[in-house]
């Protein structure tokens, strides 16, 4: 019997009481599968699903294309062509998903792929009862389709099968009910759209039902009507998904030919067998290594050999055959479904024909095409007198493929979180190994050699975990009692346990990292790129006992194939040498994989791991100070660099010794990031190219605190780059390059370095004078820009972001600030030109600058825009304070709105830039209320270090990040340290000591304008301070104030905070014997 449903009775109440068992099947049908569907999708890694690295490893499909199809509409739509109407359709589910739900895309789409699934099971139950099969019979059938490869392997994965086989499914459906009873035309014109939506091959299930049930003319009009109703649903659409392609098109199938098979490569035969055996029975399959993506592999079933799973694989072909066997006779004999016969007859022959043109490494991904075909042609079977062999078939095919195949699935789904890029591997490994301990992934800064290379560069993060190099491996430091047990680690003691301070190394010239816990004391330091040293001091009772853990994870860590333990020493990977071992301590190898690992005590010396997990444990035993050095063997330390010194310039005698640390923490951050003569917005592995905006500031920074020779080195970059940040072309550019490199120039006061920079200054002032000439959007002068050609040519990027889109002649309108430096660099440039003795153009460039000054506080008097860097780095507001104070002050009482300063985190150097503003403001209290607010809320404690923009923020492929190939830093909110923020810091605080006042009569230089008054009733003193050209020290004891110049002599003031009474004394020096007393300064430091 069957169903006897109709259309019109779907929801009638007497129809589903009268069903109700078939829907309690169904209801049984649907958790079972949707339990499997959910636990099967989650075996598989993410990155399968996310990563288009990762594209073709499942079996050669596209999932993370159709991820991104049905999670952006900025995603590509290539393959649109062939699944007509298929993002149309799923993305807003997966919208709506994420939104009702609360979901990030990836588990929206995997809940999707749980309905998807029950919807699958649901249409083949129905379809098989519509067919008058027996509920048993529907039942085992519908099981069957549940547990072939098929579905096992396809329906878990966000791919356009899933989606096809249903409109396979309810094409048949219709082609039941048409054969049934009498339905309208818009029926077919209904079923012709469903098909062809999600796979335009599918269309022929809806044709061959059309033409079986209609006469040809009207197979005619139901053809034109669905294709026009289709193309106006691909138009809506083309609106959403702008680069979605036309489907119906000759082109379409056209473009089709690169994924057919030549003769010597189709084999009609791998064909059959991947079609008829593969679709239900998983054979064994191979995982081969993957030239084209090496930290992925190739799955290569053994297609030839349908039975090569092994004995439950045999088993289930068998009776596979035995089954298609009876259902093919039944499909001939029965005189059941006539038109239902021909069409499904007719769509398994189109279907083997095309996919024999496509060849065999195609026919199994479309296996959820085939399956209902497969099951309906089997189920013909139980209208046969051998039903009850059928269902003996059946039921041995439902447990041997159902054991067959989620054994398979199990072992190539277990095997892939192996695979990936080596920062994936981390993350599979942290879901699998929910409770053992990993890094912390936040806070980390880079520990090296200024201007080492990157391969140099060490990288620690909070707590004392450190990675002698990118990709090496990682030092963690556990806290274990008597027992063993694991109590703490230097990865998850909270931050605010712990204690942290750079200190100096002056015998190496580098900074090292002091870090105090509740458990211990480590002091880590460099000294070169191939030797580090870990001094650490047990501080806890004597309950506890530390150890120190070599893995593969940890800040910059890698893969660890191999240790060797020799009594003596360890080797990590026949490359790296950690030395001076304690002879009692004891020393164990093993494999992360292993269970139970964290307490294991294998009696071994030598350990390989082929998936690079092995780890070291070297349990310290009693003591109290241990000392550890690490050596890299391989590194070349005779390549092409000359390090920098990194001793400070400034000599500082404060009373707040966070404002000490702070300054001095900035100086060696910014030097221990540079790599070479260049500077990096943040670490050089997540952003492995020069920054131009960020490296100005930085540039900036380092000369303003007496690097001079190192910003002599990084200056070419700025000179000979006009338009480049980074990848992107943008209008302030040449003006920034101009204001760095004069503030440059006026320290070094070398006239070799103003002839070598003269030309570059005058270009980008001609740059700067077209722009504010042009009326057009765009940069009119692109052409004469002078441009890193051999810097990463193949990531420039060439659109045009920035220039001038208001039509205001005079400035350069589309950012305010580009006109404001603007000024700053013309005016720069016109001090060149007069050391240069050009007056001609001096004349020129100053005249320019007032005009543009002029047009832009015009700008700002008629609202047009509302000015927060007019004074810093600028001073184009110099002249009228008022309103830039106004909009400040706006903004200030808006931060405090919640009766506490509330900054934006991820915009710190901004947040700086405006504190700035304060202090040329005369509005000290407003510095120090941000500085506070920095200073508790770092991203590594005691360090003085910030986050800057979020990871996906930063205007270059995330893929340029080289972290991908490192087994560390994984899934950071944002990337620290973040140099332009740190540059700000310096320079903020650096002004708050002396800076030169560009708004008086004449310039004047301020001494002390950020000092809080308490400070006052100490003695006080700073030297090598930079302002404009000029060098300052400055002693306060208490009742006067002694400042010493050299340079340009000019008035000094005190700032506020000093009395009226306080008295002045002012010395000019020359410059040779300034630094000489200050160099007596720092060696007494020292």
């Amino acid at each position: 019997m069957g169903v006897g449903l109709r259309f019109p009775n779907l929801l009638n109440l007497k129809w589903i009481s009268f069903h109700q068992l078939d829907i309690a099947i169904f209801v049984g049908l649907a958790i079972a599968t949707a339990i499997f569907t959910y636990f099967g999708t989650y075996q598989i890694p993410d990155p399968i699903f996310t990563d288009f690295y990762a594209q073709d490893v499942w079996f050669g499909s596209d999932i993370p294309t159709v991820f991104g199809n049905i999670t952006s509409v900025e995603s590509d739509f290539g393959r649109n062509n062939k699944h007509p109407l298929f993002p149309l359709i799923v993305f807003p589910l997966v919208f709506l998903l994420s939104k009702i739900l609360s979901l990030d895309p990836l588990s929206a789409v995997r809940v999707l792929i749980v309905i998807v699934s029950i919807v699958w099971i649901g249409s083949m139950y129905f379809l098989l009862r519509l067919m008058d099969c027996h509920r048993i019979d529907a039942i085992l059938f519908s099981l069957l389709g549940g547990v072939s490869t098929a579905s096992i392997f396809w329906l878990v994965v966000p791919e356009s099968f899933s989606f096809g086989s249903i409109t396979i499914l309810l094409g048949l459906i219709f082609a039941v009910f048409a054969q049934q009873q009498q339905l309208s035309d818009m029926w077919f014109v209904a079923v012709n759209i469903i098909t062809v939506s999600v796979t335009i091959t599918n269309s022929m299930v809806g044709i061959f039902a059309t033409i079986i049930n209609r006469h040809w003319k009207k197979v005619l009009q139901i053809g034109t009507v669905s294709l026009l109703l289709a193309t106006g649903m691909w138009i809506v659409q083309r609106i959403i998904f702008t680069n979605a392609g036309f489907p119906f098109q000759p082109g379409t199938f056209i473009g089709e030919k690169k994924f057919m098979a030549t003769p010597q490569q189709s084999n009609l035969w791998g064909v059959l067998v991947s079609f008829f055996y593969q679709t239900m029975v998983m054979p064994e399959t191979q995982l081969l290594s993957s030239a084209d993506r090496p930290d992925w592999i190739i799955l290569e079933p053994n297609i030839f050999s349908p039975a090569s799973g092994g004995l439950w694989g045999a088993i289930a072909v068998f009776s596979w055959t035995g089954l298609l066997g009876l259902g093919l006779w039944g499909f001939f004999t029965t005189k059941r479904h006539l038109k239902f016969r021909i069409v499904l007859g007719l769509t398994l022959i189109a279907q083997i024909l095309m996919h024999s043109i496509y060849g065999v490494e195609e026919t199994f991904i479309y296996s959820l095409h085939f399956i209902p075909l497969l099951l309906t042609l089997a189920a013909f079977s139980v209208f046969t007198r051998l039903r009850p062999l059928s269902l003996v078939l059946a039921a041995i095919l439902l447990v041997s493929a159902g054991i067959n195949n989620r054994a398979q699935f199990d072992h190539i789904a277990s095997a892939l979180w192996n695979y990936g890029t080596p920062q994936q591997q981390v993350i599979a490994q942290m879901k699998i190994r929910t409770d053992d301990p990993w890094p912390r992934s936040e806070g980390h800064i880079v520990l090296a050699k200024a201007g080492s290379p990157v391969e140099g560069k060490a990288f620690y993060e909070p707590g004392g975990s450190f990675s002698p190099n990118p990709g090496s491996f990682g030092i963690s430091i556990w806290v274990v009692d008597q027992r063993g047990n694991l109590k703490a680690t230097s990865d998850s003691i909270p931050l605010r346990k712990i204690e942290q301070k750079l200190v100096q190394n002056s015998l190496h010239n580098t900074s090292g990292v002091l870090a105090k816990t509740p458990f211990y004391e480590a002091s880590w330091s460099v000294s070169d790129s191939s030797h580090w040293q870990l001094d650490l001091k047990h501080l806890a009772k004597a309950d506890t006992r530390l150890s120190l853990v070599i893995r593969s994870a940890g800040p910059a860590g890698g893969a660890i194939p191999s240790l060797d333990w020799n009594g003596q020493q360890l080797i990590v990977s026949n490359r790296w040498v950690v030395q001076d071992i304690p002879e009692t301590a004891n020393v164990y190898l093993g494999s992360e994989s292993t269970k139970g690992w964290i307490q294991e005590k294998l009696p071994i010396s030598r350990w390989e791991d082929p998936y690079g997990w092995g780890y070291a444990r070297i349990e310290l035993g009693q003591g109290e100070n241990f000392r550890i050095l690490v050596e890299d063997r391989q590194f070349d330390s005779v390549q092409d660099y000359h390090p920098f010194s990194t001793t400070p310039n400034v000599v500082l005698d404060l009373p707040n010794q966070q404002f000490t640390d702070s300054l001095f923490a900035q100086a060696s951050h910014l030097l221990m990031g540079l790599v070479g003569s260049r500077t990096h917005p943040t670490d050089p592995i997540s952003y492995p190219f020069p920054r131009f905006r960020d490296g100005a500031y930085q540039l900036v920074a380092l000369a303003r605190v007496g690097q001079l020779e190192v910003a002599k080195k990084l200056s070419p970059y700025f000179a000979e780059n006009d338009f480049f940040n980074g990848t992107i072309p943008e209008a302030d550019i040449p003006a920034l390059g101009i204001w760095a490199l004069e503030e440059v120039a006026s320290k070094l006061q070398q006239p070799e370095y103003d002839q070598w920079l003269w030309p570059h200054v005058q270009r980008k002032a001609d740059l700067i004078a077209q722009m504010l000439s042009s009326h057009r959007p765009g940069y009119p002068v692109f052409a004469s820009a002078k441009l890193p050609h051999t810097e990463n040519p193949d990531f420039l990027k060439v659109d045009l972001i920035a220039g001038k889109m208001q039509n205001l002649p005079g400035v350069i309108t589309l950012d305010p600030s580009t006109s404001a430096i603007s000024y700053r660099a013309l005016m720069d440039a016109a001090t060149l030109a007069d050391r240069m003795q050009q007056p001609k153009e001096a004349q020129r460039w100053r005249t320019q600058a007032r005009q543009l000054k002029t047009t832009w506080q015009k700008a700002v008097q008629e609202g047009r825009t509302a000015p927060t860097d007019g004074l810093w780095p600028s001073g184009i507001a110099s002249s009228d304070t008022k309103t830039m104070a106004q909009t400040l002050q706006n903004r200030w009482t808006e931060l405090w709105a919640a009766g506490e300063l509330r900054l934006p985190y991820q915009a710190g150097h901004l947040e700086l830039a405006e504190a700035h503003q304060w202090l040329l403001l005369n509005q000290p209290e407003h510095v120090w209320a941000t500085l506070n607010w920095f200073w508790d809320n770092q991203a590594s404690p005691g360090l003085y270090t910030w986050g800057g923009e979020e990871t996906d923020e930063f205007p270059m492929p995330e893929s340029f990040s080289q972290w991908h190939k490192i087994r560390g830093w994984v899934n950071p909110s944002n990337l620290t340290p973040h140099y332009w923020t740190a540059a700000e810091m310096l320079l903020l605080q650096l002004d708050m000591l002396a800076y030169v006042d560009q708004t008086s009569s004449q310039p004047t230089l301020v001494v002390g304008s950020g000092i809080p008054k308490e400070w006052l009733k100490q003695p006080l003193s700073a030297k090598g301070l930079w302002a404009n050209g000029n060098l300052v020290n400055w002693t306060w004891d208490g009742q006067q104030m002694t400042v010493q110049i050299s340079g340009q002599g000019m008035p000094v003031r005190l700032g506020d905070s000093f009395s009226a009474k306080s008295l002045l004394n002012v010395e000019f020096l020359p410059k040779i014997k300034l630094e000489q007393a200050n160099s007596r300064g720092l060696a007494s430091v020292n």
